[in-house]
C-alpha cells in the first residue's frame, strides 16, 4: 500500500497501514500496556492525524504511547516496546539518545503593534513556559497555555518557524518585493484580513480562507506567499504606474491603463482603475458614483458640454467612458483625462 504526498514522492505502507516498524526486543508486558494491535493502531492513527497537520492529537497520541511503554522514534520510522531506550543515533546530523528533549526557544515575530513592553514579557514567559510543558510531554498544559496566548493576547505559535506573532502580524511585508508600501491604516486592514485567513486555516475553514485570499487580492492587489509567509502588493494587471521611468516612452504612450501610485491608494474614492473589464469596473461602485449616475437626468450628458469642475468630480472609469464615446484616447493620468475632454 502507498500512498502519494503531492510531492512526488510515495510512502509505502506496511500490511498494519503505517511505515514503522519494531526494532529491539520482543514487547515486554511488564513494562508495555499495549498489545501489538493496539500500537500498530495507535501508530496509524498518529501517522493519519500528522497528514492531517492535527499536530495537537498526534502529539496526544505519541504521549499515550510513551505513557504504555511504547517508545516511537520519527527520524528512523521505528518503534520498540521492550523497555529499552533508543541508542545514539544521527538524526539531522545531530546526536540522539533518547533522553528528553531539551525546551526549544522562541523568538517574536513582527513588531507586535499594540503591545506594551509588560505584554510582551508576558507572552515570551508564557511562550516559554509552554516550550518547558511540550519538552516533558504535558501536552495537556500546553494546549491550556496557547488557547490562553490566542484568547488573551491575540497571538499564535508557530512551532515548526520557533516564533510567536499577533495573528495580524503572522505574515509580514516582503519591503523588497512589494511595490510599494502602503500607508500604516491601509496596512493594518490588510494585517486583520490576514489574521482573519490565519484562523481560517487553523480551523480547516479552507473555503473562508480561499475567499479571504481572493478579497486581499480584489481590494487591496495583495498577494500572499504561505511558505515564507510574507505579503506584497503587485502591480496592477497589464498596467504601469504614472511616473516610471518609460512614461514617456513610444511604448508606454500605447498603454490604455496609467495611474498613479497616490490614485491607486486611493481606493475608498473608487479613483483606481481596474481595466476595461465590465465586471471590474462595477466592483468598487461608490455611493459618491451612484449618486453621480441619480444627478444624470438633470445634469450634462455626453453631448453636453463639460467644465472642469464635473469632470473632477468623475471617476477614472467614468471619464474612459466619456472619452470612448467621443472617440478619444482613454490613455494617461485623471488629469489629462480631464484636460482631453474639456479640449474636445
Amino acid at each position: 500500500l502507498s500512498l502519494g504526498r503531492g510531492s512526488g514522492r510515495e510512502r509505502q505502507f506496511n500490511e498494519h497501514g503505517h511505515d514503522y516498524s519494531q526494532t529491539g526486543g520482543p514487547i515486554d508486558p511488564s513494562v508495555c500496556s499495549l498489545d501489538e494491535s493496539e500500537i500498530h493502531a495507535m501508530i496509524r492513527e498518529r501517522m493519519e492525524c500528522k497528514f492531517q497537520r492535527d499536530f495537537r492529537t498526534a502529539d496526544v497520541i505519541q504521549a499515550e504511547l510513551s505513557a504504555a511503554g511504547v517508545e516511537v522514534h520519527d527520524g528512523s520510522k521505528e518503534w520498540r516496546a521492550d523497555g529499552e531506550m533508543w541508542g545514539r543515533s544521527m538524526r539531522r546530523g545531530r546526536d540522539f539518545d533518547g533522553g528528553p528533549r531539551p525546551p526549544k526557544a522562541y523568538r517574536r515575530r513582527g513588531p507586535a503593534i499594540g503591545l506594551s513592553e509588560e505584554q510582551i514579557s508576558t507572552i515570551d514567559a508564557l511562550v516559554a513556559e509552554r516550550s518547558e510543558a511540550k519538552a516533558v510531554a504535558d501536552y495537556a498544559r500546553a494546549d491550556e497555555i496557547f488557547d490562553r496566548l490566542a484568547e488573551e493576547f491575540d497571538v499564535n505559535v508557530d512551532d515548526r518557524k520557533g516564533e510567536w506573532s499577533l495573528f495580524s502580524e503572522e505574515y509580514l511585508l516582503n519591503l523588497e518585493d512589494t511595490a510599494f508600501v502602503p500607508d500604516d491604516k491601509i496596512q493594518l486592514e490588510i494585517g486583520k484580513k490576514l489574521g482573519e485567513r490565519v484562523l481560517a486555516r487553523k480551523s480547516r475553514d479552507f473555503m473562508l480562507a480561499d475567499n479571504l485570499r481572493e478579497e486581499l487580492r480584489r481590494d487591496y492587489m495583495v498577494e500572499v506567499d504561505d511558505q515564507s509567509k510574507e505579503w506584497v502588493v503587485t502591480d496592477p494587471e497589464g498596467a504601469q504606474w504614472a511616473g516610471d521611468d518609460k512614461e514617456d516612452d513610444d511604448d508606454a504612450s500605447m498603454a490604455e491603463d496609467v495611474v498613479s501610485k497616490e490614485e491607486w491608494e486611493d481606493i475608498d474614492d473608487g479613483s483606481f482603475d481596474y481595466g476595461d473589464d465590465e465586471d471590474t469596473e462595477d466592483m468598487d461602485k461608490t455611493e459618491a458614483e451612484e449618486n453621480d449616475d441619480d444627478a444624470n437626468d438633470d445634469g450634462p450628458t455626453s453631448s453636453s458640454p463639460l467644465d472642469e469642475s464635473v469632470l473632477s468630480t468623475m471617476t477614472v472609469p467614468e471619464l474612459k467612458e466619456k472619452l470612448r464615446e467621443a472617440g478619444l484616447p482613454v490613455s494617461g493620468r485623471k488629469s489629462e483625462l480631464i484636460q482631453r475632454l474639456i479640449d474636445a
